[in-house]
């Protein structure tokens, strides 16, 4: 909750210790990013009970003419919370910004992560932008993650106290110079008790249902790039391990590493996707022990803390959202690039992807898995 703050000391063992301070809102203003979902509805409402001065804005990314229902439901929870809500036609920054960044990863023969860009690109970016340009101290969001004031007098990313929802792998990317201006007021909230406030505090009547799917597409990411002609459909073989050519495909886009539906070539034992090999555009498969490595190159890190506080001894690092991370060594090689060497296997290792490092709560960096 943005009523508490907490400073964390780190000693040489970058073990962090917590002091917990209460900071008065009195006077202090804040502008949340509305997505017509309950998490924004609840982080907007709980800002408001504490004494914040809350003012809202909205981010419609949608083309021309496409019918936003985000922007329906967010009007609705301004009106019910009685706050000012700003709404901004983003549209052509995210098509340049996201989609292109979408398409382009995909006929690289890499699997991208479009949330990461967005909120580095556009959600934080203009909602500090907004947020300078009316005089209001910080930008909040209904993320699932929390902010820190270190010992070095930076202030650090941490995870949510909900693991579940945690959502700072998607936070990453954002500049360190950020992070103090923002709030996540749901960073120790559980999600089940976010639903419960939503449906005590009416909110729930206003807000649109949760989806899983990526905010822009409507259905499978193949379709939207078919329809948008964002493809480089050319068919190629697909080929074993030992170099054996066992069948044909329809395109490289349609594959990432670790996927086994579509492959189509019936075995004993199922293959999966184990390579995209952009160059020669072939498709490499093997069996599922294939899949498993302990060894990845990163780059364009993006680093949170001050390279003195880069853990020496294994820290966790998640190699997608839904993993729940390894103990792995950090090898920085040059300024943006990281070896990371796994203590044990990780399952499907996808370039294109982003792996991210974390000291126990903290978000040390992260970047793109570049093989």
């Amino acid at each position: 909750m943005p009523d508490v703050e907490c400073q964390i000391f780190c000693n040489k063992k970058h073990e962090y210790h917590i002091i917990i301070k209460s900071p008065n809102p009195k006077d202090k203003s804040v502008l949340v990013a509305l997505s017509g979902g309950i998490d924004s509805a609840v982080a907007a409402h709980d800002l408001l009970r504490a004494g914040w001065h809350t003012e809202a804005y909205f981010l419609n990314i949608l083309p021309e003419g496409v019918p936003c229902t985000g922007l329906i439901a967010s009007k609705a929870v301004a009106r019910h919370l009685g706050i000012r809500l700003h709404c901004l036609n983003e549209a052509k920054i995210f098509e340049n910004e996201v989609i292109s960044y979408f398409s382009e990863s995909y006929n690289m023969g890499m699997t991208p992560n479009p949330c990461v860009v967005c909120n580095n690109r556009i959600k934080v970016v203009i909602g500090l932008s907004l947020a300078a340009s009316l005089g209001i101290d910080y930008l909040a969001t209904g993320h699932y993650a929390r902010t820190q004031g270190l010992s070095n007098g930076q202030t650090g990313l941490l995870r949510a106290k909900d693991l579940k929802k945690d959502q700072s792998y998607f936070l990453h990317q954002i500049s360190k110079e950020a992070i103090p201006k923002l709030i996540f007021p749901l960073g120790d909230l559980i999600k089940k008790d976010v639903m419960k406030q939503a449906a005590r505090t009416g909110l729930s009547h206003f807000v649109q249902e949760e989806s899983q799917e990526i905010c822009f597409l409507k259905g499978n990411y193949r379709t939207f790039l078919e329809k948008r002609g964002l493809f480089d459909n050319e068919p190629g073989d697909i080929v074993a391990l030992d170099g054996k050519v066992l069948g044909r495909h329809e395109g490289l886009y349609a594959f990432t590493v670790g996927q086994r539906k579509g492959i189509g070539i019936p075995d004993k034992t199922p293959y999966y996707v184990v390579a995209l090999d952009r160059k020669n555009n072939r498709l490499l498969v093997g069996k599922e022990h294939h899949l498993w490595g302990k060894e990845l190159f990163v780059e364009h890190v993006n680093w949170l803390v001050s390279p003195d506080m880069v853990p020496e001894q294994p820290c966790t690092v998640k190699i997608r959202q839904g993993n729940a991370g390894g103990l792995a060594n950090l090898e920085v090689l040059e300024p943006g690039r990281v070896r990371v060497r796994f203590c044990s296997g990780q399952w499907a290792i996808t370039p294109g992807q982003f792996a991210v490092f974390y000291s126990n709560e903290l978000v040390v960096g992260g970047g793109s898995i570049c093989g």
